[in-house]
């Protein structure tokens, strides 16, 4: 498990799948850190599935969405993972950003979204 003041990190065995829990808005090394982390564990436990909660999610900055897509996306595709599932409420102010991570994630991972990690 890797936790900071704005994430935590942590793998699920029952769902073979590393969950990625937003707390506070970060950004830089602070965002991305936790992100690494992330893909080390998909590559450590051959996870098939990265998990997002965003109940307490933030806009990220241009600067860490195009790490996100140019950094973080290509390996994840390289990796075990299969399926991409966002934790998002229905009145979230995040449905634009996760609707558009969606459409790009997609083309390479099933993507869904659910409201809670039981709907998984």
């Amino acid at each position: 498990m890797f936790e900071t003041p704005f994430c935590k990190i942590e793998y699920l065995p029952d769902l073979n799948a590393v969950l990625c829990s937003w707390k506070a808005y970060c950004e830089g090394d602070d965002y991305r850190a936790p992100l690494v982390y992330g893909l080390q564990l998909i590559h450590e436990k051959s996870a098939a599935t990265w998990i997002s909660d965003t109940s307490k999610g933030f806009q990220s900055r241009d600067e860490d969405n195009v790490w996100l897509a140019t950094e973080f996306t290509p390996q994840a595709i390289e990796s075990s993972c299969q399926n991409i599932v966002f934790i998002i409420s229905d009145d979230s102010p995040l449905q634009d950003e996760i609707a558009l991570h969606s459409q790009i994630l997609q083309h390479a991972f099933n993507v869904r979204s659910v409201t809670c990690l039981q709907e998984i």
